[in-house]
């Protein structure tokens, strides 16, 4: 997803840098213009081409004889150029000794320069300049053929032409708004003309909007543009960005429109592989912890198995394991311990306090056991204890020293606290140890212990 992100991030990023080189790019243009046309009121300029003129429903149409011309003077190997522009305006512009005719002939001199510019790119719709004097020029010629009287009157009364005339030296930015006349969605970016501080009129460039915002990446949703002043910005808006140009005057934003159902339909299609990895990867992982759990599972339930469920010590099952995985490579030692008079215990302070003397009991048996050594409770109050040596003096001082750890502390669970008894056989290393004698071996000379006064270790 952070992947998928990034990329939508970077595909934004670069249609923003698009769209600021497209409209810096026309800002430009617009900027030439206003050069051009300011110069040429200052000068003597003439009509340089022929043009064809006709008086269409009131209005004087003139446009150029041959739309493929060459610059006067230069020779046939010079490539033509493809002029397509139309002034349309009050019927007077027809004749020639007419003031309005001298006014726009010294323009129309302009228009092959605006012919090409609106080439320039493909969302430039056209280029048109409108006259304080109430007439129109504009490439391409389609842009005008149908203008009306009213329509050029009521030109000085349009928003943008007003906002245009205030906005001095600045580009000022309309729209967009649905063209009707071109059947498209238009933002139109105008400028003022001047001379001598007197307002001439306005030249404008329109912008295809549609073709402006077509993604050059692959975005699954749109970049789009809102005139804040009439629209308000979509709640789903992201990467809001300030349509923002030095001496441009425009209330407008771009953002990107997101669409949830298209950017995960655009994800599933774009990430479908490292999906399908991603799937397979927790397939495996999942099998894994599979496995591994069922053996975590085993070992737990075998351990329990294996486990005196009071005490924690072994049980009879988890001894009889533990001495046959054991390497006996050394002298050792099996111990059976008993709780003196334990039933007296019980009797006496109840089975309660019996339960804690047992816990005692193992709890001190794995204290002074060490990690390779084993103790275990083979029920009631009989445990086993498994100790390593490198002799037998070593190990009974080891037992001893048990015992007496027990029996010292033992009145912090009973009263006057309790004795053990216990008997010991200690073997040396063969390959042919059997621990079902030794045990009984063992737990007879326990019996010895407890028929001969208790409280001590019979070896």
């Amino acid at each position: 997803m952070k992947s998928h992100y990034d990329v939508i991030d970077r595909g934004i990023s670069t249609e923003y840098e698009r769209l600021n080189e497209s409209l810096t790019r026309s800002i430009k243009i617009l900027a030439a213009l206003d050069y051009s046309f300011t110069n040429y009121y200052q000068t003597d300029g003439v009509l340089l081409l022929d043009h064809n003129n006709q008086i269409i429903n009131g209005l004087c149409h003139v446009w150029p004889i041959d739309s493929l011309l060459r610059a006067r003077g230069k020779s046939d190997v010079m490539t033509a150029v493809d002029i397509d522009y139309r002034l349309v305006g009050d019927a007077s512009i027809c004749d020639p000794s007419s003031p309005l005719f001298q006014r726009a002939s010294k323009q129309v001199s302009l228009a092959p320069v605006l012919s090409f510019l609106h080439d320039l790119d493909d969302y430039l719709l056209g280029i048109h300049y409108f006259d304080t004097e109430g007439y129109v020029f504009s490439s391409p010629d389609t842009l005008v053929k149908d203008v009306t009287k009213e329509y050029l009157a009521s030109l000085k009364s349009r928003p943008y032409w007003k906002q245009t005339a205030r906005n001095r030296d600045r580009v000022t930015v309309s729209g967009p708004i649905n063209s009707l006349l071109l059947g498209k969605t238009v933002m139109s970016m105008t400028v003022p003309v001047h001379l001598d501080d007197e307002f001439q009129g306005v030249i404008s460039l329109n912008v295809d909007i549609d073709v402006l915002l077509d993604k050059g990446t692959s975005l699954s949703s749109e970049i789009r543009i809102v005139n804040r002043e009439l629209d308000d910005v979509p709640s789903n808006a992201i990467r809001i960005k300030e349509v923002d140009f030095e001496g441009v005057v425009a209330n407008h934003v771009f953002f990107y429109d997101l669409d949830v159902k298209k950017e995960l339909s655009f994800f599933f299609e774009i990430e479908k592989y490292t999906l399908l990895v991603i799937f397979l990867t927790y397939i495996f992982l999942v099998l894994v912890l599979f496995y591994v759990n069922i053996n975590m599972e085993r070992s737990h339930f075998k351990e329990l198995a294996d486990k005196d469920a009071m005490t924690g010590l072994l049980n009879r099952r988890g001894l009889e394991a533990f001495l046959a995985r054991t390497m006996h490579d050394k002298m050792f030692a099996l111990a059976i311990f008993d709780i003196d008079d334990f039933k007296l215990v019980n009797d006496t302070y109840g089975h309660d306090v019996g339960d804690n003397v047992i816990c005692y009991m193992a709890d001190q048996l794995e204290l002074n056991t060490r990690n390779h050594d084993a103790a275990a409770r083979f029920g009631g109050e009989e445990f086993i204890v498994y100790i390593q040596g490198n002799d037998k003096q070593q190990l009974m001082k080891a037992l001893e020293r048990v015992k007496q750890a027990i029996c010292e502390d033992s009145h912090k669970v009973v009263n006057n606290g309790f004795t053990i008894s216990g008997g010991v056989e200690i073997a040396s290393p063969s390959s042919s140890i059997n621990f079902d004698v030794l045990i009984k071996s063992a737990d007879e000379k326990l019996y010895q212990a407890k028929t001969s006064g208790k409280n001590k270790l019979v070896y």
